[in-house]
């Protein structure tokens, strides 16, 4: 006589929820894997998105140079070019000497040239032969470097001694960070992260070079109304004077 099967053991409650537990544990560590994966693809895609826009930053940066180098030649025909720029702009003009004024009609050529992955800047002025100064170049280079900002300056080899700057205007108050004058800004460095005129000649006067050479559309505007408005008012007062003779007159020859 065959025996019976064995009856399988009911499972108990512990050992229910031990393979419960083992499941989950299984589908976590099966999601852990999915989502390391999911960021390994994420950081590939960041990679390569880094790659082509460097690639991409480097392409135009080559051809805004070989404009700027266009626009370069172009500017060097236009006498007292940069002179006008600067003492046309509303921030520098107010730190120009009437000597460096002068300085500004020999500068021929200004130049912003951009350090590889954005690591600093430099300012180039190039000057033709004059009694000021024997450089023919001047330059003030803005690096960055282990999270902090350096400058150095080419040092200006004055042919006469210069003055002690002075304001232009008396009666005008200056804020506590501009400079004395703009060579006084260009041989400072000694709080390059504040360095307002340096950051206006690199983001303003180099990005809008031809909007402070011409003349305000609005400003003249502004001069022409003046000056009709003055006008009229002159016409109405003669206008006026010529009825009040007028009336004068009359009365006179009445009497």
């Amino acid at each position: 006589m065959s025996e019976k099967p064995a009856a399988k053991k009911a499972k108990t409650g512990d050992e229910a929820n031990n393979l419960e537990d083992s499941t989950a544990e299984a589908d976590m560590d099966s999601a852990i894997i999915d989502l390391e994966m999911c960021h390994n693809e994420l950081d590939k895609l960041n990679e390569k998105e880094n790659e082509e826009v460097i690639a991409l930053d480097q392409k135009y940066r080559k051809l805004r140079q070989e404009c700027y180098d266009k626009r370069s030649k172009i500017i060097e025909k236009i006498p007292d070019f940069w002179f006008t720029v600067f003492t046309g702009h509303p921030d520098l003009c107010n730190i120009l000497t009437e000597e460096e004024e002068d300085c500004l009609h020999y500068l021929r050529k200004l130049e912003v040239d951009m350090a590889d992955n954005n690591s600093g800047y430099s300012i180039k002025f190039h000057f033709k032969e004059n009694p000021h100064f024997g450089n023919e170049l001047l330059v003030k280079e803005i690096s960055y470097k282990q999270d902090k900002m350096a400058s150095v300056s080419t040092k200006i080899e004055w042919l006469k001694p210069q003055k002690k700057p002075a304001a232009k205007t008396p009666g005008k108050k200056r804020t506590k960070d501009e400079p004395k004058s703009f060579f006084t800004w260009f041989s400072s460095n000694d709080d390059p992260a504040n360095d307002k005129i340096a950051e206006i000649i690199k983001d303003d006067v180099w990005a809008n070079t031809l909007q402070y050479y011409l003349p305000d559309p609005d400003m003249e505007g502004e001069d022409d109304s003046n000056e009709s408005s003055e006008g009229e008012d002159e016409g109405e007062e003669t206008n006026g004077d010529k009825k009040t003779a007028q009336a004068t007159g009359d009365a006179a020859s009445s009497n």
